[in-house]
């Protein structure tokens, strides 16, 4: 699973429509959730640090190795000065160019190995867009992937617990867990986050980006 970021497998999920049918994200919605993913990545990877005032910083602004890595990197080195999670969520929500360019650079290498394909149609007849439809053996695998990380004994690798989190909050999680498999999701982040400690302790602050993501993505949509 390594050859997918975390953005990549949130976003085959996403656009799962035969799993979430009339509940598929919107795509500015959907959009906004993949940039966050791709700035928990870089959160969990050391290339952003949450200061002690809650605003983002770039801890490293070497290149990623990936174009949509570089993309986001440059984008929040860019600031004039740091902003919180929320702050970046709620801009990002609202810039359209790019979280439209961030989406279609986490989609280019899915769809060029066949992961990943476009539909396009047209709205109410007339207007040209394009539908992502996700190859089904990656859902699957995604899917596999947080059944034996997650629900069966074992170590779960930080990438896989962020995921979970993210469909959580999003929730996406529903079509492909059941209710009382979602239960022991939500006790495993739990019970992880009280018995890793200090190894937990970034996971911790970037769960806490998570759901300051998610409260200005609802609030968003509702207003």
């Amino acid at each position: 699973m390594s050859e997918w970021s975390l953005p990549q497998q949130y976003m085959l999920l996403a656009v799962d429509r035969a799993a979430h049918k009339h509940r598929t994200p919107l795509k500015q919605t959907m959009q906004t959730y993949v940039c966050g993913a791709g700035i928990v990545a870089l959160l969990l990877d050391g290339r952003l640090r949450i200061a002690g005032d809650g605003k983002l910083e770039v801890a490293d602004a070497a290149p990623t190795g990936t174009e949509a890595g570089d993309l986001l990197l440059a984008h929040l080195a860019s600031a004039k000065k740091p902003k919180t999670m929320r702050k970046w969520m709620q801009d990002i929500y609202s810039i359209g160019r790019f979280r439209s360019a961030y989406f279609a650079a986490e989609a280019k290498p899915l769809l060029g190995d066949g992961w990943l394909r476009e539909e396009k149609r047209k709205v109410l007849f007339v207007f040209p867009a394009v539908r992502y439809v996700p190859h089904n053996g990656a859902v699957g695998r995604i899917v596999r992937r947080i059944r034996s990380g997650m629900l069966q004994p074992g170590t779960v690798d930080d990438t896989t617990a962020l995921l979970v989190m993210l469909l959580e909050a999003s929730k996406l999680a529903k079509p492909y867990f059941s209710a009382s498999e979602q239960d022991q999701l939500r006790n495993k982040l739990k019970a992880l986050q009280e018995q890793q400690g200090e190894r937990w302790a970034t996971i911790r602050h970037i769960r806490r980006a998570i759901d300051d993501m998610n409260a200005v993505i609802v609030t968003t949509t509702v207003t």
